[in-house]
């Protein structure tokens, strides 16, 4: 009987243990059932954000604590009452599909430098409250005798400055760009950020420029006076896109201003890769009315012309070995001879070393070649097919040849940044053929 009786304690004991891991477990969840940040805002009020799964466990509310650092206590901020205002008071819709997120602004404004801890609680009113709460107003203390705490999180965040704001952001030159900003008297200096959308190997980059963690540093400036900054030598058709803060030393620590907005700039003093139907008519022919008149016949379409001199990689010896330098004359559309020329000067630096032994343009018969605006290169081996049907050419297979060049490599990906687009309409793919107008 002793033993029977030891076999149920321990058992009990056992079952006991089991239970209170459990509850230990779902205890350990319920402390990750949300999340809270808390970042600098302009003016130096501070937001908080709420992370909460969207699955209908969000509490009733969420009362808001700082860390007074003179006595090391939480002091009440104030309480996102879900329960009275509903989530749509302070729901941020740029949320997951899972979750929720909530915003609050603390208004007061946080000195420079100092660091602040926030403490988030959650909580759930019970039955009595939620009975009577529209007919009495109650204070926060008064409040408590209905709250139940349910889980605490803490956030901390170091206020900062304001940004320097922008006065201006433009092209500068061909390749270039000049920034100008308003002086922040306060600062020790500026950190200019920046973020571009293609690749130094001319790869297309799509980015975000209101993700500010998209953003590499460029340049620091160790002067609050200097507020101004060019950069030179960019690439063509690539949108640069920049922010700035300002800096100060306060008790020997770094504090960095929040970043400003994005300043957008284009490189678009040659053509280039997204440029409107209407851009690209002024800038090849000014007009539709100049495009009618001057390409009429073709002593006037050889009037828009002009020869430019470009260098290209050649083999020494035939189709294969050594890769030299080689001269090439090109006839083009004289407005767009810079931009042409421009496009192959990048070609021929590129590290691939496209080969190029026979490259044409201007020819008065059909399509933009008559306008000087489309260009054919080693037609033989880039043929031209409609379907199975060879129409010019005698192959395409960059893997034999050298001067067949392939669908996407850094030649075909500098000329699309320039607007040039290779001949692929459907069943019918022209190899050798890239057009400003894709025609």
């Amino acid at each position: 009987m002793m033993r029977g009786n030891t076999f149920f304690k321990i058992t009990i004991c056992f079952m006991m243990t089991l239970l209170c891991c459990m509850l230990f477990d779902v205890d350990a969840q319920a402390a990750e059932s949300f999340k809270a940040t808390a970042t600098c805002q302009k003016g130096q009020t501070i937001k908080i954000v709420i992370t909460a799964p969207e699955d209908g466990s969000v509490p009733d509310g969420y009362d808001i604590f700082r860390m007074n650092p003179e006595t090391n206590q939480y002091e009440f901020v104030d309480s996102m009452d879900l329960f009275e205002y509903g989530l749509g008071e302070y729901r941020i819709y740029d949320d997951s599909d899972d979750t929720v997120s909530l915003g609050y602004d603390v208004l007061f404004q946080h000195e420079i430098g100092k660091t602040y801890t926030y403490l988030i609680k959650s909580f759930t009113y019970n039955e009595e409250y939620k009975d009577f709460y529209c007919d009495f107003e109650l204070t926060y203390e008064e409040l408590l005798e209905y709250k139940t705490y349910v889980e605490e999180v803490t956030a901390t965040v170091v206020a900062c400055g304001d940004a320097p704001e922008w006065v201006s952001g433009k092209r500068s030159g061909k390749l270039g760009a000049k920034l100008v900003w308003n002086q922040d008297e306060n600062a020790d200096g500026y950190i200019i950020y920046y973020v571009q959308d293609y690749t130094k190997k001319s790869k297309y980059k799509p980015v975000d420029i209101n993700d500010t963690k998209a953003f590499k540093v460029l340049k620091e400036i160790d002067s609050n006076s200097i507020t101004s900054a060019e950069f030179t030598k960019l690439m063509n058709g690539v949108t640069y896109t920049y922010r700035i803060c300002s800096y100060r030393y306060i008790d020997d620590q770094k504090v960095i201003s929040l970043m400003s907005e994005p300043k957008s700039v284009l490189m678009d003093y040659y053509s280039y890769n997204g440029e409107s139907y209407k851009k690209k008519i002024k800038r090849a022919f000014g007009s539709e009315k100049k495009k009618r008149r001057n390409f009429a016949t073709s002593s006037k379409a050889e009037k828009q012309m002009k020869t430019i001199k470009i260098k290209v990689w050649d083999f020494k010896n035939g189709r294969k070995g050594k890769k030299i330098t080689k001269t090439k004359y090109l006839t083009v559309n004289k407005r767009l001879a810079p931009s042409i020329k421009a496009m192959f000067d990048e070609i021929y630096k590129a590290k691939e070393k496209q080969v190029i032994k026979d490259i044409s343009s201007y020819s008065y018969r059909y399509g933009e070649h008559m306008y000087g605006m489309a260009i054919d290169i080693n037609p033989n081996e880039n043929y031209m097919v409609d379907g199975k049907a060879v129409l010019a050419g005698s192959f395409w297979n960059p893997k034999k040849s050298k001067y067949s060049i392939p669908l996407n490599c850094e030649t075909v990906r500098i000329m699309q940044r320039y607007g040039f687009r290779r001949g692929f309409w459907g069943d019918r793919k022209d190899y050798m053929h890239f057009s400003y107008f894709g025609t």
